[in-house]
């Protein structure tokens, strides 16, 4: 997402969107730590990774049927499924049969189920997240033992019940929009287009899920999503009903609900709150397409909407912060002024920003958090200081391009995290510009490059970002 934020951008932001709107620490070792130091016993009294002597090989266990199966269905086959986002499928034992060494390795590694947020040594939220996709250490251990022991299938007949796969879709969506005419994506320059759709509504409703369906998801690198109160846009549309909107839509009446990038998941709102959207408003989508380098494609992609009619008791509202707004004194800066720049052959560098929140404002949740950066980076925390004390919220500390994502606090609107006046946020990027970032290596090569260059803060991909993205509920006005 190439958004460029600058301090009066962030006043207003606080302004507008901030006024407009100790739960269990979650143990590490359950998540990130890698496999657990030995087998698990099993209700029948065997051991992960042995076999029941007396009843033959259908006793073997772990197994497929009885111990594998509920994990990858209720952790993998969301994208693992045919017709899924992911290359291949592990919905039955003969699919993933042959795979079970490839498992083993990607759930211990951590990569594999995708999640970013991370407890690690500088960062213990006080809060879970919803939709935790991660296995706990036991489990990693299973997949080790499935695969030593040569992945047996077991007994159909003890089949455990298989979990609901989580959806990557929508539920329940009001209403589908696509795009009034296909884009075309070519040459080697990043392309920002802002596309304004009218939802037909003729009374005030509130929109607690959304979601961006991209038709090419090759070229589609992120979108943004508000909704225009006022109706601005329709001063500014041509007769595809697009406009040029490079980074920021920032014209009166615009607020944004969502943002999609590649490995997000529907924004659904916490029950208590919603994101109005005023009768007679528009939906912008705000994109961002990057090319690939081998010719022209073409993009039409869809937004699924969820709305209500009835009022929730909090508003919503999504904001970003970041981008050099705040930059603090760093390495590699001239002179010891701070500007945002990553020499080449950097592997360890590091931008930090920060913001003091107004006295004003009083205690207000944040139901949803997020980190974004490009192929430089590598890892990005964000914390609270208050009171003396810091407070870390995410940290993301194996940044991967391709699995970004929200992630939703899962507690009750009073449980939630928060900021209030006083309160000073700050966030820290972290970036490897050096042939060892695999994620560099491949972006240069897609412009013609061998050999890293000097990095700004910008747009393109070959530039960097460090921003954080946040979704608050208050329920002070919006104007």
């Amino acid at each position: 997402m190439h958004l460029a934020c600058t301090r009066s951008r962030l006043a207003s932001l606080v302004a507008l969107a901030l006024a407009a709107c100790n739960n269990d620490v979650i143990d590490p070792g359950e998540d990130d730590t890698g496999a657990g130091s030995g087998g698990t016993t099993q209700a029948d009294g065997t051991t992960a990774g042995t076999s029941a002597a007396d009843t033959g090989a259908a006793a073997l266990r772990p197994n497929w049927h009885e111990d594998i199966a509920p994990l990858v269905h209720a952790s993998c086959t969301g994208c693992h499924r045919e017709g899924g986002i992911a290359p291949f499928s592990l919905e039955t034992y003969a699919l993933a049969e042959g795979l079970a060494p490839l498992l083993g390795d990607t759930v211990v590694a951590g990569t594999m189920p995708p999640w970013g947020a991370l407890e690690t040594d500088e960062c213990q939220p006080q809060h879970r997240w919803k939709d935790d996709l991660r296995l706990t250490d036991a489990e990693k251990q299973l997949f080790i033992d499935w695969a030593a022991e040569g992945a047996p299938e077991g007994d159909p007949a003890k089949a455990a019940p298989l979990p609901t796969p989580p959806s990557l879709e929508l539920a329940d969506p009001t209403l589908t929009l696509q795009n009034p005419a296909p884009f075309t994506v070519g040459g080697k320059q990043d392309s920002f287009i802002c596309v304004a759709i009218d939802p037909a509504v003729d009374k005030d409703v509130w929109i607690t899920g959304v979601q961006m369906v991209p038709d090419n998801a090759k070229v589609v690198h992120h979108v943004l999503v508000y909704v225009d109160r006022m109706a601005t846009s329709d001063g500014l549309v041509d007769a595809n009903s697009t406009f040029p909107c490079e980074g920021f839509v920032s014209f009166d009446g615009a607020m944004q609900i969502a943002t999609w990038v590649p490995g997000a998941v529907p924004t659904e709102t916490p029950p208590e709150i919603g994101f109005p959207m005023p009768a007679g408003s528009r939906i912008v989508l705000a994109y961002h397409y990057h090319p690939t380098g081998a010719g022209d494609e073409v993009d039409q992609s869809s937004i699924a909407l969820r709305w209500t009619e009835q009022k929730p008791s909090i508003n919503g509202v999504m904001g970003l912060f970041g981008n050099g707004d705040g930059l603090e004194p760093g390495p590699n800066d001239p002179n010891g002024v701070p500007v945002f720049h990553i020499p080449a052959n950097v592997a360890d560098h590091t931008e930090t920003m920060s913001v003091t929140i107004p006295d004003w404002l009083p205690k207000t949740p944040i139901f949803t958090l997020g980190t974004h950066m490009h192929y430089v980076g590598v890892d990005m925390r964000m914390w609270i200081e208050r009171g003396g004390q810091e407070q870390c919220l995410i940290h993301t500390p194996r940044w991967d391009f391709n699995w970004q994502r929200n992630y939703t606090v899962d507690a009750p609107v009073a449980d939630m995290p928060y900021i209030q006046g006083g309160d000073i946020v700050r966030i820290k990027c972290k970036f490897d510009n050096t042939l060892g970032n695999p994620f560099l290596v491949k972006a240069l090569a897609e412009q013609g490059l061998s050999e890293p260059i000097d990095v700004e803060l910008g747009e393109s991909s070959l530039e960097e970002m460090c921003l954080l993205l946040f979704g608050l509920a208050t329920d002070l006005p919006l104007d």
